[in-house]
Parts: structure tokens; C-alpha cells; sequence
């Protein structure tokens, strides 16, 4: 046994006066410096995702496990961007129509910010032939070479009509034409006459003229039959001559989009189809019926239906831009989607039913698309909420490419995008039951997820940790337009990190809970006036924490100091110890006593738990009573088997009882039951016993030393109580000021004890192996009578 002094149950932290300058140039570099963090902090992540990135293997995709708050996502990105910087920039995507096929789109690839450029040159050049071709087949040029295109076919006709002329002369039968039609009149001396005129004349002038109306009009007919293909003909040659009117205009347009972009065969090849396309199309730009401008062949269905399109075909999509980017894509987001991870479905209420070349130019680009070439960062449980994210995540990755099914329903319109090659490496953040489920239940996972990288929740507390902690919460505050932080406020704040991790010798490495406390010192210290903060600062910021959550723990302490709650804190009782657990509520956590209390008597039952009897015991519990009761045997009935009968509870506990933690505690009351010698009240007690009676550590050893004082000084101190835990404990005492100060001054005290002899020596008040005698000769006495029965 062991009594600690007040030096003993905290662990301070000193830092070089001068090893912070807040506004250090150092501080600058955030992503060095943040890697530089992780090399010292989290030495265990750094290699593991190094080595990660390091390899060349397929489907080498990383999962990134730790708790929430440590830093994973601003070091994974910072370690990321260095490896993103030793990449090639990826090509911008550009879709745009896939001329040679109705309605299907093709991806062009450009160089980094080109993409852009191109969009814009092409919506540059439409534009431009929206203005310029009307122009251009208004003008006179053009004018004249249709001129002289109807003034041909015009000649064609007059000579496919001549013999019919000629032989209307000849029998004196004049042709008018009236109308679109002819009008046919016999010249009888210098006189016109109609056929229904002739009656007036002799037979034979009748008869002459009638039969040669009929030869004038056989002849005309004849000369007629040709006209629709010499129309056939004209109309031909004028789509010709649009055509070549139109090439000669597009062919230098054409040449410079493609001396500016033309790097690879794919572009040429669109420029190209581009301006057939705008050729084959022309009516589109010039107001006019598009049998009547270039198209020669008919239609086709799927062509008449693509006309409703319109200018959708010359647009061009930028789906991937990649302006201003330094380095390889490096994404993080923390919410995803089907549209946001795959790309963006169109809404039919915003387009035709049959627009789907609008639909598709008007996609948006998927963050896999976007961080193609990259790293993509997701949180793995926002992808687990939809099992189709998951599964088509899988596909995707396993494939190399994206296959864009976008489903048939009355909100979405089916469009066509090409299959996407995809090369990017996933990195997904989670916690290790995630990566551990997942490679349990998922046979693709562990072919996918090659690479784990763990960050550690506690590190050791060395000097050179402490330090380094206390420079990466100075560099990510350095941009807080707020109040400056002293030295002595990190170290406070480290102090805080080594409780949270229930170690002297650790230090918890969650710097978001750190970041917090800063804030809120910062704003206690604006109320308060300060012009900085300080070590009082965090000091008073971390009670007003406690007490901004500690509304139940009041609760419950009030229950124990109005007697609602029987709890002793002076005086001796038989079968009556003190002992400790811990409640969590919320992420507030705080010690409060129970009494456990133990009765004996002659029997043969054995050792009865009360909450195991009633099913409020947990496993763990259960099996510290039957620990207990190994003790029991294997410390008292060596040689003889000794009978007897006890019952042990915690009383007034109705919520249920888990833990090992009160066995030591358990075995007291029980041993001061048999033996009739009484246990202080005035001290409380815990820690676990193995069936040797040697004591093991507990957690919550802070929370329950100080939720114990609480009670006393509440009620008053005395100078005599205190609590008793184990000696392995002793290193995990980080406890609060008040704490520490009674201990100093001599009123409240904190033993520790490396086996329940220690324990019964100090609460009983006699020697241990006078107590252990008192119980032996109890135990005798119960059964006694079955002795002279024998």
C-alpha cells in the first residue's frame, strides 16, 4: 500500500518559453507543416501512406481508420497534394456530339485549361455562322451564281418546249402562257381564235385546227415531261453550290479552330465532321426548308426526330476543367450522392422527351470524373447509406470505367454518354470497425482496399510530443482573428490531452476537441476582459465545460448529499463498503459512488449475486463475482471445504451493473460480513481482484476519485477520507485542482494498493492477517455443527 502525494496524481508540462512564435514564417507552409505533424505524431499513418502512394499495383485504393477529430482528413489531403504534385495534370474532358452516329456524344481530351478555350471557340464559330451565312447567301456573289443557276435551267426548259413551239408555228397555232399554263389560239388571217371559236368556220378549218391543237399540245406535254428533272437537277446544283458556297466560308474558320486545338487525330476528326455537320444542316442558319439547302437523301427517322434537337448538336459540354489546377485532382467530400459521385441526371420537365442531345450536353460531371487522374476522398459512411452507391462504386472501380445507365422513369430521360476510363485512386475515411465489417462481409473489398493506414488515438507523452502538439494547435490557429495564446495555455491544453487519455504517460491525439477548447477560451477570456489567453483561461474554460454538461452528474450527487441516495462518508459499518463506477451521458462523463453491501450467514449456497439473480448483471460483472468466489475458496478452504451462504448487491442501483471494477470492493463487504469487523465508510474503493487477490487496473480512475470527493467536500471534509485504487493505476492520475489541493493540504487522500490485503488492512484498520484469521475462524464456526454431525 501506498499513500500518494499531490505531485504524484498529476503529471505537469513545461515547454521551452520561446519554442512558440506564433506568427513563425514555418506556420506558413500549412500542408508541410501539417506533414510534418504527421511524421512525428502519427509515424504509423505517415509510412503506411506513403507506402500506399508508393505503390504501382493495380487497385491499390486506400482506407484511411482513425478516430474522428485526430486530423485524418487534413493530413491525409496534405499528404495527398504532395503526391499529387508528382503527377501529370490530367487532361480537361470535353463532350461533344459523335457526328457519325444520331443522338450519341464522344468524349475529346485537352490539355489543362484548354478545355475551356475550346468550348468557348466553338460557341464562338456557331455564333459567328449564325450571323455570317445569312449574310453570306444574301449577298451578291451569291446572288449571281443562283442567278445564273435559274437562268441555266431556265434555257433547259425553252429548249425541252422549242420543238413544240416550232411546230406551232408551223400550223399556225400560237402558245401563250398564262398562269402556269398555255393557252393555245389558231392565227387565222392575223386573227386569234379558241377552239370552242371555230364552229363559226368551215368543216375543214375545224378539223384542221382541232387536230393540230391536239399535235401543239402532244408536243407540249412532251417538252413538259422533262421539266421535273431538269427542277431535280437545279435543285441539285444549287445544294452544290451551297455547299461549296458554304465549305469556302467554313474551310479557314475550320483550319484556325484547328491549328489552336487540332493536337490529336480525335479533334481533327470532330472539326471535321463539325463542318459537314454544319454543311448537311446549313437551314438551321440560314431561314430556309432543309430539302432546299444541302441534304440530297432523304431523311431517315431517327434524323427527323434529331432535327427537333436543333443547335444541340454544335454545343459542346466542358465536363471536366482543370483551369488554375497546379497538380494532380485532390477531392474531398464528405456527403455523397449518386449524381454528385456519378454525374448529374437531367430532369425531363426541363427538356423535350426526345431533347436528349440537350439532356447530355447539359450533364454535370461526377466527382469520379472530376478527380480522374487523382485522389478522391469519400467518407465510407455516407457511402454505405445506399447500397446502390456502394455497388456501383464497386463496379466502377473494378471495371476501370464508368458505364452511365441513367434509368428509364418519368422524371428521367435516357441520354447517351460514352463509357468514361477511369484511373483514379479512391481514398475512403472510417473508422477500423468499417474496414473490419467490410472485409468480413465484401469478398471485392480486400481486392480493392489494399492499403490500410491507421491513426493512433493516444501517443506516448514525451517531450519532443508535447512540443510537437503544441506547434501544429498554434499553426491552425494562427489565422483566428482572435485574442493571442501564451505558452502556458498549450501546456494546460496538453495536461488536458493526457487526462483525456487516462494516462500521465499519453496524450490523446484528438486536436479537434484541442481546437474547441481554444475557441471557448477565447471567448471566456473577451468576457472576462483578458487580452490574451492563458493558462487560468483554459483552466477556468474546461470547468465551465464540465459544468455546461454536468447538469445529471448534479442530479445525481444532489440524490447522494439529501440522503435519497444512502451513501456513508464517515464512520465504520460492518459489511458495508464504498464503492465506484462511472455513468456516461452524452460525452459527459463523471464518478459516482454506490454502496455495496454483503450479508453471511451458515449455508451451503455459496456467494449469491443479487443483480445476476434479477438479470441486471452483465457478463463482465458476473464473472468478477465468480473471480471473487475462487478467491474466496482458493484463500479459506485450502484443506477443509467450508460452507457457507452470502449475498452481495449494490444498492439503490436500478439501471443495471457492468464491469469488474467493484470486485474489490465486493470482496470486502463479504470478508467483513463473515469475519464481523467493520469497513470504513469514510474512504471508497476500486479496482478488480483475480483469484490470487491481487489487484488490476480499472478505467475511469480520475472520474471516480473525484466524483467520491465531491461528495466529502460537499458534506465537509475531515481530514480521514480518501479512496483506494490500484497501484497499476497510479500513472493515469490526472486529476483536477481542487483534488490535488485537498490532498496537499492533508484532507483528502488517494492510497493504492497492489493486492486486497492492502485494501483490508487500510479499511478494516487491524492487520491483514489478523482480519484474513477473524474470517478463517468464522467460517470454522458455521460449520461446526456439521462437524459433530460427522
Amino acid at each position: 500500500m501506498e499513500k500518494l502525494s499531490a505531485s504524484q496524481l498529476y503529471r505537469f508540462t513545461e515547454l521551452p518559453a520561446d519554442s512558440l512564435h506564433l506568427r513563425d514564417k514555418s506556420f506558413h507552409d500549412r500542408d508541410q507543416n501539417i506533414l510534418e505533424f504527421m511524421q512525428h505524431f502519427h509515424p504509423r499513418a505517415y509510412q503506411s501512406l506513403s507506402f500506399g502512394l508508393h505503390l504501382k499495383r493495380n487497385q491499390n485504393h486506400i482506407f484511411i481508420m482513425g478516430e474522428p477529430g485526430v486530423g485524418r482528413i487534413g493530413m491525409t489531403k496534405a499528404m495527398l497534394k504532395q503526391a499529387a504534385q508528382q503527377k501529370n495534370l490530367p487532361p480537361d474532358v470535353v463532350l461533344a456530339s459523335d457526328f457519325a452516329e444520331t443522338n450519341k456524344t464522344q468524349y475529346l481530351y485537352f490539355e489543362a485549361g484548354h478545355g475551356h478555350e475550346f468550348k468557348l471557340a466553338v460557341e464562338s464559330f456557331i455564333t459567328q455562322l449564325k450571323s455570317q451565312l445569312p449574310v453570306l447567301f444574301d449577298g451578291h456573289a451569291y446572288q449571281l451564281r443562283s442567278q445564273m443557276l435559274e437562268n441555266e435551267m431556265a434555257e433547259k426548259q425553252q429548249a425541252m418546249l422549242q420543238p413544240a413551239f416550232d411546230l406551232a408555228e408551223e400550223l399556225s397555232i400560237e402558245i401563250n402562257q398564262n398562269d402556269n399554263a398555255f393557252v393555245l389560239s389558231a392565227v387565222v388571217e392575223d386573227q386569234r381564235y379558241r377552239l370552242a371559236d371555230l364552229k363559226n368556220f368551215d368543216e375543214n378549218t375545224q378539223r384542221f385546227f382541232m387536230d393540230a391543237f391536239d399535235q401543239v399540245e402532244e408536243a407540249l406535254n412532251k417538252g413538259l415531261s422533262h421539266f421535273p428533272f431538269l427542277q431535280h437537277e437545279f435543285m441539285d446544283a444549287g445544294k452544290k453550290l451551297n455547299t461549296e458556297v458554304a465549305n469556302e466560308h467554313l474551310e479557314p474558320l475550320v483550319k484556325t479552330l484547328k491549328m489552336e486545338f487540332g493536337k490529336t487525330k480525335e479533334i481533327n476528326d470532330y472539326l471535321d465532321a463539325l463542318q459537314e455537320s454544319v454543311v448537311a444542316k446549313l437551314h438551321l442558319f440560314w431561314d430556309q426548308n432543309a430539302d432546299q439547302v444541302t441534304s440530297s437523301q432523304q431523311a431517315t427517322m431517327d434524323e427527323l426526330l434529331s432535327e427537333q434537337q436543333g443547335m444541340a448538336i454544335f454545343e459542346v459540354n466542358l465536363l471536366v476543367d482543370h483551369r488554375g489546377l497546379k497538380h494532380a485532382p485532390v477531392i474531398y467530400e464528405q456527403n455523397v450522392t449518386m449524381p454528385k459521385l456519378f454525374g448529374y441526371a437531367i430532369n425531363s420537365a426541363t427538356a423535350q422527351a426526345t431533347d436528349t442531345l440537350t439532356l447530355a450536353m447539359n450533364h454535370q460531371a461526377g466527382l469520379l470524373q472530376q478527380a480522374n487522374h487523382g485522389f478522391l476522398i469519400l467518407n465510407i459512411q455516407s457511402l454505405l447509406k445506399d447500397p446502390e452507391i456502394w455497388s456501383n462504386l464497386k463496379a466502377a472501380l473494378m471495371s476501370k470505367k464508368l458505364t452511365f445507365e441513367v434509368p428509364s422513369s418519368s422524371s428521367i430521360v435516357p441520354y447517351h454518354l460514352p463509357d468514361f476510363p477511369l484511373n483514379v485512386t479512391l481514398v475512403l475515411v472510417g473508422q477500423a470497425a468499417h474496414f473490419y465489417a467490410l472485409q468480413e462481409i465484401d469478398a471485392q473489398f480486400s481486392r480493392l482496399f489494399k492499403v490500410q493506414v491507421e491513426f493512433e488515438v493516444e501517443l506516448s507523452r514525451n517531450d519532443e510530443h508535447e512540443l510537437t502538439l503544441a506547434k501544429q494547435l498554434a499553426s491552425e490557429i494562427e489565422d483566428w482573428d482572435d485574442l493571442p495564446v501564451k505558452v502556458c495555455a498549450f501546456e494546460r491544453l496538453i495536461e488536458y490531452a493526457s487526462r483525456m487519455s487516462e494516462d500521465q504517460n499519453r496524450l490523446y491525439t484528438n486536436k479537434a476537441i484541442l481546437r474547441d477548447v481554444l475557441a471557448e477560451a477565447n471567448a471566456f477570456a473577451r468576457a472576462g476582459g483578458k487580452d490574451s489567453v492563458d493558462r487560468e483561461t483554459i483552466e477556468a474554460t474546461i470547468v465551465q465545460r464540465d459544468f455546461h454538461t454536468g447538469l445529471m452528474e448534479e442530479y445525481y450527487h444532489r440524490a447522494i448529499t439529501d440522503q435519497q441516495v444512502l451513501i456513508s462518508t464517515e464512520g465504520e459499518h460492518v459489511g458495508m463498503v464504498n464503492g465506484l463506477t462511472v455513468l456516461t451521458v452524452g460525452r459527459q462523463s463523471f464518478g459516482q459512488p454506490v454502496r455495496i453491501t454483503a450479508q453471511s450467514s451458515a449455508g451451503d449456497e455459496g456467494v449469491l449475486d443479487i443483480e445476476r439473480e434479477v438479470d441486471m448483471a452483465g457478463p463482465i460483472h458476473s464473472k468478477g463475482m465468480l473471480i471473487l468466489s475462487g478467491y474466496i475458496r482458493g484463500r479459506y478452504m485450502k484443506n477443509r471445504a467450508l460452507g457457507f451462504s452470502g449475498s452481495i448487491v449494490m444498492e439503490q442501483s436500478y439501471n443495471g451493473v457492468e464491469g469488474d471494477s467493484a470486485s474489490s470492493a465486493e470482496l470486502l463487504a463479504l470478508v467483513s460480513s463473515i469475519g464481523q469487523f467493520p469497513m470504513r465508510q469514510d474512504l471508497a474503493i476500486t479496482g478488480s481482484i483475480n483469484q490470487f487477490g491481487e489487484i488490476q487496473p480499472i478505467g475511469g480512475v480520475n472520474e471516480k476519485i473525484e466524483g467520491f470527493y465531491k461528495i466529502c467536500a460537499t458534506r465537509g471534509l475531515t481530514g480521514r477520507q480518501g479512496v483506494m485504487v490500484p497501484q497499476a493505476n497510479a500513472k493515469h492520475l490526472m486529476l483536477n485542482e481542487d483534488v490535488r489541493k485537498a490532498v496537499e493540504r492533508g484532507e483528502f487522500h488517494v492510497y493504492t494498493m497492489k493486492h486486497i490485503d492492502d485494501a483490508l488492512e487500510l479499511f478494516s484498520g487491524i492487520n491483514a492477517e489478523e482480519a484474513n484469521r477473524l474470517v478463517q475462524q468464522a467460517l470454522e464456526k458455521m460449520n461446526e455443527k456439521d462437524n459433530e454431525d460427522d
